[in-house]
């Protein structure tokens, strides 16, 4: 977000820096809910749709933010033309077990162009591209630490990927989670830390205080988990403000 002019934005971040990502005017009034004291203010999104900093935070270095683009998954580009509207309306829906057999029936097509066959043919291996990067995914969020965000992602991998290889390496991952008294611990914990944070405005001064104060007796009382760790953090950045 800035408060610069338009046409500088412009300037700088499309014409000068080659900005590839969208941007969107907005007036004071409309982001004024959300507590912004800076101009421009940054907030990092990672792939999986989570607050990963926000300007309060230290801006994330170039490396921080390259490791989040490598983990970015779009949906692969096909030609304008209208027969693959249906391919492209499913990619965009997140149904892969549609895309999968919508491919699979369209290749198998009898007296298919063999110029679609070619782009159906390409667009079958995106997708096993995808599914191999979800499962090594599955993987690394299965390890841990932060388990109550692991716990979410792989919720909803479970879902989009259902009825393929990922989604059964979700479920394995979110029943050894329930059978694991240390990572239900951390599960507990982690749910708890997001029903404090969502009890207090820290946008304002006095919500502000009373949310440290609620963070400080909560990472006393669950010392050792990694939620414990995430609420030190967020008192030290509430008390940078």
């Amino acid at each position: 977000m800035s408060g610069e002019e338009e046409s500088k934005i412009q300037d700088v971040f499309v014409t000068q820096l080659g900005a590839k990502y969208p941007l969107v005017k907005v007036d004071e009034k409309s982001v004024a809910p959300y507590g912004i004291r800076f101009y421009p203010s940054v907030y990092v999104i990672d792939p999986d749709g989570n607050v990963f900093s926000v300007p309060d935070d230290r801006m994330p270095s170039e490396a921080t933010i390259e490791s989040l683009l490598a983990r970015v998954s779009l949906n692969p580009k096909m030609p304008a033309d209208k027969q693959y509207d249906p391919l492209r309306a499913l990619w965009k829906k997140g149904e892969y077990s549609k895309v999968r057999d919508f491919l699979d029936k369209a290749v198998a097509a009898p007296g298919l162009d063999p110029a679609a066959k070619t782009v159906f043919e390409e667009q079958r291996a995106d997708l096993d591209k995808k599914a191999a990067a979800a499962e090594k995914r599955v993987g690394t969020l299965g390890a841990g630490p932060d388990f109550a965000a692991a716990q979410d992602q792989l919720e909803r991998m479970e879902k989009q990927w259902r009825g393929m290889p990922p989604a059964a390496a979700a479920q394995k991952e979110l029943q050894r989670f329930a059978a694991d008294p240390a990572i239900k611990k951390e599960l507990q914990a982690g749910k708890a830390l997001q029903k404090v944070k969502g009890q207090f405005d820290s946008s304002r001064v006095a919500q502000r205080k009373k949310l440290i104060e609620a963070l400080e007796q909560f990472a006393k009382k669950h010392e050792g988990t990694e939620a414990a760790k995430e609420a030190e953090a967020e008192i030290a950045r509430l008390k940078a403000r």
